[in-house]
Formats: structure tokens, sequence, C-alpha cells
């Protein structure tokens, strides 16, 4: 009976020290990923990404700052580090929080969400189905 109550104290143990070890490594990876400050974006000033609002009613697709984009989501991710989304911008059109990264179909224009197709390029198009990323990989 000792035996065994000394072998789960120390399962115990080994589960804390493990679970310790998990939060120190997530501790460098945020202060890692968040310490930089705004000139980790310097790069990206001037780029411009398209964006996508989700709102039904709306449906507005633009064009925004990459580097303002990402100072927003570093700002809104330091509110709520445990968050396991992308929060949303505010649309310029409706005013709503639902405007999310976008891409634009270089063939025919749509814009999308990335990654509508299950176990397919993330780039491929809803409307008219072209990959940029496929084409590069077949011209190789």
């Amino acid at each position: 009976m000792g035996d065994l109550l000394m072998e789960e104290n120390k399962n115990r143990h080994v589960k804390i020290l493990v679970s310790v070890l998990c939060l120190a490594v997530a501790a460098i990876i945020l202060y890692k990923t968040f310490a930089n400050g705004p000139n980790k974006f310097a790069g990206l000033a001037g780029k411009k990404i398209w964006v996508l609002c989700a709102n039904p009613n709306c449906k507005a697709a633009y064009q925004i700052d990459e580097k303002e984009y990402f100072l927003y989501i570093k700002q809104q991710t330091a509110k709520n580090p445990l968050s396991t989304t992308v929060p949303a911008l505010v649309c310029e059109k409706c005013g709503q929080e639902s405007v999310y990264r976008a891409v634009k179909c270089p063939k025919c224009g749509t814009v999308f969400y990335p990654g509508l197709f299950e176990n397919d390029f993330p780039d491929r198009c809803p409307k008219c189905h072209f990959s940029q990323t496929e084409q590069d990989r077949a011209s190789r």
C-alpha cells in the first residue's frame, strides 16, 4: 500500500513539473512574439492586403495597409491573449466588427477568405477555381 502511494505522489510530481515547464515555454513564446514592438512590422508599411466583411448584409471588400492590420491584431490579441481566433476588424462600410483578411483571385478578381476548400490549396477561388499556388507548383 505504501509503495502504491509513493508511486502516485511521484506521478503527481512529474505531472506538475511538466505543467510548469509547458507554462514556462508558453510565456517565453509570448514574450518573444510581442517583445519586439511596432518596429517588428516596419517592413510591412505601404503594402496592401485584402479584407472582406463577413456581415451578410454588407460583404464589403477593400484593401488596407498590412502594417496597420498586424498592429491592430497585436493590440486586440494583447487584450485577450488566451483567444484562439483572429480578432475581427471594424468594417469601413457597415461599422460592424466583421472584417477578416482575405485574398483576391488574380484570374477573376473575386475576393474571398482563404482555405474554403478542405484538403486543397488555400488560395483556390470559389468562383473560377483558379489557384496561383497550384499553377506555380505545376510550372516548376
